[in-house]
């Protein structure tokens, strides 16, 4: 969901922002974002939310120059009181630093125990250049995988190197073509030690308003525009 919140739209100080997506032909509501100015943060009540479906919401925190520097999400869970079980409210948060040419990621669990970091260095343009993940155990620090880019010198793909040093070890390799938002297109890739593989990215389209932030996104199909999701966007306007 990161992704949504680009430091454009961050800057523009919109107030809210409703979010629907195509259901079975019908746009219907599934996101709804709300940007508290005073507070200097941002809430997701995210409806539809597939990869992390039992989350309720998320509450971002934004600093002065507009970048997330915490990102806590909300699940419904159970504890013990009195012998009995009842309903609780129980966040995981990501704590986030940058530095020159780098962004760390800092993941705690419930009790607010680091459980793992993500290191990812940055180019002069401002993408990935590598990822470096650890899991931080009891009394150990492991190194579960790294991630590299090596982006071609019109920056519309890359090729990526992945190895995953905890088990089930892993290693691909793929060439990754981008379309004019940056969104990956098209992946030629070899996964350890198995045949070539190929893989096609839905193509899509994007309307921006005025002040550069995206409020429709399409897909095409047969040479057709069908929108998949409009972003109703609503600015302070003071």
């Amino acid at each position: 969901m990161q992704g949504i919140f680009t430091e454009n739209l961050i800057k523009s100080k919109f107030d809210t922002i409703h979010i629907y997506t195509d259901k079975n032909g019908k746009l219907l509501l599934t996101k709804i974002i709300i940007y508290d100015k005073q507070k200097q943060e941002i809430c997701l009540n995210d409806k539809d939310n597939i990869e992390d479906p039992d989350v309720l919401f998320t509450i971002f925190k934004i600093s002065n120059d507009y970048k997330i520097i915490e990102e806590k999400k909300f699940y419904k869970g159970l504890e013990i009181k009195n012998n009995d079980l009842k309903d609780t409210l129980v966040s995981l948060v990501t704590k986030y630093s940058y530095g020159n040419n780098n962004i760390q990621k800092s993941y705690y669990d419930s009790k607010n125990k680091l459980s793992n970091k993500e290191f990812q260095i940055i180019d002069e343009n401002g993408r990935k250049k590598e990822v470096i993940n650890t899991l931080h155990l009891d009394n150990d620090i492991v190194l579960n995988d790294i991630t590299k880019y090596f982006w071609n010198s019109k920056g519309s793909g890359y090729r990526l190197e992945y190895e995953q040093f905890t088990f089930p070890r892993l290693k691909f390799i793929g060439d990754y073509k981008l379309d004019e938002y940056g969104d990956p297109i098209l992946v030629k890739g070899k996964l350890d030690a198995e045949e070539i593989k190929k893989a096609k990215f839905i193509i899509h389209k994007k309307e921006f308003d005025e002040k550069g932030n995206v409020v429709k996104i399409f897909e095409i199909e047969n040479g057709k525009k069908i929108i998949k999701e409009e972003r109703k966007i609503i600015y302070n306007q003071k």
